[in-house]
């Protein structure tokens, strides 16, 4: 509207000045100049109100999306809000399944200090170098005499330095032994045979900490799968026609000998253990040979 009025009183000033001028081709296309002015005039007055109503309704959306991206910050901060809560109740959840955890591996390595089994090393001071194994004591195999009709069945392994209690009571009793190799025939090899003959055998009790069973396999110089095996060795007894009777024992493939026991004393005996075909299924068996044996732990 301004520009109409300014327009108008400029032109209205020209009309003056043309009329005392008499120029009526120049009013008339002044005339004509006037109103292509008004009409771009128009033109450009709607083009305005139209940009107006853009900038109206761009303000609109501005203003919606502002609300829309403030409620959006307010959902977000809630959600990251209850996500930091949860965050931190499971921090705590998992810190306390954390001591329960401990307090559990705790318990079983107790457990595991606790249990274990144990076996003996016939014919040897020292245990296997397998794992967790460890020397309880080692001493010299005792038993009851060869000739004896009585007594116990089994070989034992003595401690070297023993406690007395009440002793020198008198009356009848049943004797301990030591323990000796007899007719090995170079079963231990050529050059060992006559130093094993009548010497004392020796043995070690050993602990495995972590294994809970043993066996003695006899015939065999490997162990079932998932078994460790301790040592290997060959069957012994005592002799079938003695009157003393004695378990089957697995004594090292390599054993010792105790220090100074070369003195032939008997006591209790060891000899190699053979096979003998008939009610023993031969195949696989083979009559006359020594039979080995395995210690194994699981």
């Amino acid at each position: 509207m301004f520009c109409k009025v300014v327009c108008f009183s400029i032109f209205g000033s020209i009309f003056l000045s043309l009329a005392h001028s008499q120029d009526e081709d120049a009013i008339t296309k002044l005339q004509n100049a006037v109103l292509v002015l008004q009409h771009r005039v128009s033109v450009t007055e709607a083009q305005l109100e139209k940009t107006q109503t853009r900038l109206t309704q761009a303000d609109v959306k501005l203003q919606q999306a502002e609300m829309n991206a403030a409620t959006l910050k307010t959902q977000l901060t809630s959600q990251l809000n209850t996500a930091v809560k949860r965050l931190q109740e499971t921090g705590v959840a998992l810190s306390k399944e954390g001591a329960r955890i401990a307090m559990a591996e705790k318990e079983i390595q107790r457990l595991k200090d606790n249990s274990g089994t144990t076996f003996v090393h016939w014919g040897r001071t020292s245990c296997p170098g397998t794992p967790s194994t460890t020397l309880v004591y080692s001493g010299a195999v005792g038993g009851t005499g060869y000739d004896t009709q009585g007594g116990a069945a089994n070989y034992v392994c003595l401690h070297p330095n023993p406690q007395w209690n009440k002793y020198g009571q008198g009356g009848t009793s049943s004797g301990m032994y030591g323990t000796e190799y007899q007719d090995l025939d170079n079963l231990f090899g050529t050059k060992n045979a006559a130093k094993f003959l009548d010497n004392d055998v020796v043995c070690a009790v050993c602990h495995v900490a972590s294994r809970s069973s043993q066996i003695m396999i006899p015939a065999r110089r490997q162990c079932q799968s998932g078994w460790t095996k301790e040592y290997e060795g060959y069957l012994m007894t005592s002799y079938e026609s003695h009157a003393g009777k004695k378990l089957f024992t697995c004594v090292d493939e390599n054993p010792e000998v105790a220090r100074g026991s070369f003195a032939n004393k008997n006591g209790a005996l060891m000899y190699r253990v053979i096979a003998q075909c008939g009610s023993l299924q031969c195949p696989n068996y083979v009559q006359g040979r020594e039979l080995t044996c395995v210690v194994c732990t699981k």
